[in-house]
């Protein structure tokens, strides 16, 4: 099977998913940075402020057929669409 087509019915389902109920979340649980593209999602959010848990906790209640599984950092890195993004004091 190839690659996704962007235009596919779940990716329609996906954009409206962000719009309508990911926006919500994402502004009151201090999130500083989003980036999805078809089913990855990159989420940067201040430690001072809230949890990987209860992120994940309120993204897996936006739908009841929808599961997300996080990835987190390791040793300050983490790959996301094979990209290696290392995250130093002042800098990614």
């Amino acid at each position: 099977m190839g690659s996704p087509i962007p235009n596919t019915v779940a990716a329609i389902f996906l954009q409206d998913l962000e719009n309508t109920h990911l926006k919500q979340i994402l502004d009151a649980q201090n999130i500083t940075f989003y980036a999805s593209y078809v089913d990855d999602i990159l989420l940067l959010y201040n430690t001072k402020h809230t949890t990987p848990e209860i992120i994940h906790s309120h993204i897996n209640k936006v739908h009841p057929n929808l599961q997300f599984t996080p990835t987190f950092e390791h040793n300050n890195s983490i790959i996301f669409l094979d990209l290696l993004i290392i995250r130093h004091p002042t800098q990614i």
